[in-house]
């Protein structure tokens, strides 16, 4: 067993942050939240931008982000305001710190939005991006920062960009994640808005298989840009099926056209992570839409 890690966690109030953080914590691990919004067991973020809290940290992962695809665009260059001014504070920090040396620091990036539209093939960390959103823009800018300060500093950094994680509740007013909406429609009987027809294609990757990859990117310090994926991707209308197939009820559609920003055709190639750990994505989409409906249907 690795020793015990002290993990910090930026972004801490998210879903998916909450979901890390249990998966990680006590005995295993000592993990301590950051929010723009302390309290309730959350520390301020801004107190990041002190060195003396990475003293004695041994992961920083960074998922503090305030916008969606879909409210990027709402806010345009919002990010530049808030999300990029932060994270240089936290890499200038985490620079400065007298233990600079054992920190290892992981940058929560997207898949589909920072390379845009798939050209042909699925893309590989090597692939130029071209994002077609505020929000992909934005995360490319903060791939830039990170891997200017790693190389400038010596810094060990990762930035995973991170395909569609799903089987954990997301709240209703999200607007991402087409996983639990389209479940939350089959059980309730409510209609479900697509963006298009359904055939735009993304990588769509469990929970428990997005964790168990984690888990060996910070015990392995693993430094570098990786795609974290499922490494196949499938059609909207294919996820739909899925949905209907596992709960036995139908879903309503009612489409409206795709926004301009939406990619339609997200694959992401999964060989640099599987040759670089021991790990594989264990669970199906079948199977994962499965188990997530079994969480649905038993409410």
């Amino acid at each position: 067993m690795p020793p015990p890690k002290r993990i910090l966690i930026n972004g801490g109030r998210g879903r998916l942050a909450s979901l890390i953080a249990d998966h990680f914590r006590a005995p295993a691990h000592d993990v301590r939240l950051f929010s723009r919004t302390p309290g309730d067991g959350f520390s301020g973020m801004l107190d990041l931008g002190q060195s003396l809290f990475f003293n004695r940290a041994d992961t920083v992962l960074h998922l503090a982000w305030s916008t969606l695809p879909a409210t990027s665009e709402q806010h345009p260059r919002k990010e530049w305001e808030h999300d990029l001014p932060l994270l240089e504070k936290i890499l200038v920090a985490m620079t400065a710190s007298s233990t600079r040396d054992q920190l290892h620091f992981i940058f929560f990036s997207s898949g589909g939005a920072v390379y845009g539209n798939a050209p042909g093939r699925p893309n590989q960390e090597t692939d130029v991006c071209h994002p077609i959103g505020w929000y992909g823009r934005a995360k490319q800018a903060a791939e830039e920062l990170i891997q200017t300060h790693a190389s400038r500093h010596q810094l060990p950094c990762t930035i995973l960009r991170i395909s569609n994680p799903y089987g954990y509740p997301v709240p209703q007013s999200r607007t991402q994640g087409i996983i639990p909406h389209a479940l939350r429609c089959a059980v309730s009987g409510q209609t479900l808005t697509l963006w298009g027809d359904g055939h735009a294609k993304k990588d769509f990757l469990y929970y428990t298989d997005f964790l168990s990859a984690l888990e060996q990117i910070i015990n392995r310090r693993l430094t570098g840009t990786f795609n974290l994926c499922a490494g196949e991707s499938h059609s909207v209308r294919e996820v739909i099926a899925l949905v209907e197939k596992h709960t036995g009820r139908t879903v309503a559609l009612k489409c409206q056209p795709g926004p301009e920003w939406d990619v339609q055709d997200s694959r992401l190639a999964n060989e640099r992570i599987v040759a670089a750990t021991d790990w594989q994505p264990q669970v199906s989409l079948s199977e994962g839409i499965r188990r997530a409906a079994a969480g649905y249907t038993h409410h």
